[in-house]
């Protein structure tokens, strides 16, 4: 059986791509059947956390070489497309107010850029903020706008002390969190907004609408 599996994988063609964030050169091999119980999660689960988590077992799977833990979402988001669009077909399915229509995988744009930025708050209280990465995603509950929120502070400086958010439990980041001036907020808010992320305009009927951020690709409604 192993030998048959060898030749199988073998037999497989293997794609080349550009992850446009990280600029990463990736190999990748189109879905098998094994895969499809992921892709129907991803696509028709309407749990944005159980999306991320079976597109991360797709792309290890079929880009095993990838260090897909270590990318921005929309780069995951891209591969996981690409990927689909050698296996599939390039034409996604959306639905909008029950209204049905098709676009083309390579019609999807991209903008913004991976960053950090530091936010000074007075009091020699500094807040770094980073673009949130895979790892970053798995490790949050739920992927809403006060998750995210935490998931962008790398850490916070106080009087020369540093600490850093990935060594504090949930409850500790929430309390600190709480504790920040309210004047921060839009700040933070700002940086989320100004992350990598895939877009699209849509037109149904007479209106204009654009899909873009978390995995709005997939779970469209």
């Amino acid at each position: 059986m192993s030998d048959l599996l060898s030749c199988l994988n073998e037999m497989l063609p293997i794609y080349e791509t550009t992850l446009p964030f990280s600029k990463q050169k990736v190999f990748f091999k189109p879905f098998k059947v094994k895969d499809a119980k992921a892709i129907g999660i991803i696509l028709q689960e309407d749990d944005k956390k159980l999306a991320l988590k079976a597109m991360v077992e797709l792309i290890k799977n079929n880009s095993p070489e990838c260090d897909v833990l270590n990318l921005c979402l929309a780069d995951a988001e891209f591969l996981f497309l690409q990927i689909r669009s050698k296996s599939v077909d390039e034409v996604l399915h959306l639905v909008k107010n029950n209204e049905k229509i098709q676009i083309n995988i390579s019609e999807i744009k991209h903008r913004n850029c991976v960053k950090t930025e530091k936010i000074d708050i007075g009091n020699n209280i500094s807040i770094f903020l980073k673009t949130p990465i895979i790892k970053d995603l798995l490790k949050l509950d739920k992927l809403d706008k006060e998750e995210l929120f935490k998931s962008a502070i790398e850490k916070i400086i106080v009087k020369n002390e540093i600490y850093n958010f990935n060594k504090f439990i949930t409850d500790e980041i929430k309390t600190a969190l709480d504790n920040l001036p309210l004047s921060v907020v839009p700040k933070i808010d700002k940086f989320l907004k100004e992350q990598p992320e895939l877009y699209v305009n849509l037109k149904f009927n007479s209106s204009e609408t654009e899909v873009s951020g978390l995995l709005n690709f997939f779970i469209f409604r």
